[in-house]
């Protein structure tokens, strides 16, 4: 799927956020503005039609959207997410 597809955004303060590639409902935040380093992943290409990150991405957790809105079983599922995969040229694939 496309990057572009999960509602970017690159936000000013040096990190990008992307709707849950596996669905969950809660955003995944990256950051990647050398302020955070070494916690930060090198990026090239432009957002969010080219852009590459690395290493890949694990969502070991995730902050649900509209926590009220879902059930407690959706809600653990996305605290818990557990994706794992890469984003190159634009493109977001599972590992």
């Amino acid at each position: 799927m496309k990057l572009a597809d999960l509602n970017p955004r690159e936000r000013e303060y040096g990190y990008i956020e992307f709707d849950c590639p596996a669905g969950h409902p809660h955003r995944l935040i990256v950051p990647t503005d050398k302020q955070f380093e070494p916690k930060a992943w090198a990026r090239s290409g432009e957002f969010p039609d080219t852009l590459t990150l690395s290493p890949s991405i694990l969502a070991h957790q995730g902050i649900p959207n509209e926590r009220e809105f879902i059930s407690g079983d959706e809600y653990a599922r996305a605290a818990k997410c557990g994706w794992h995969g890469f984003i190159r040229n634009g493109e977001v694939t599972n590992a």
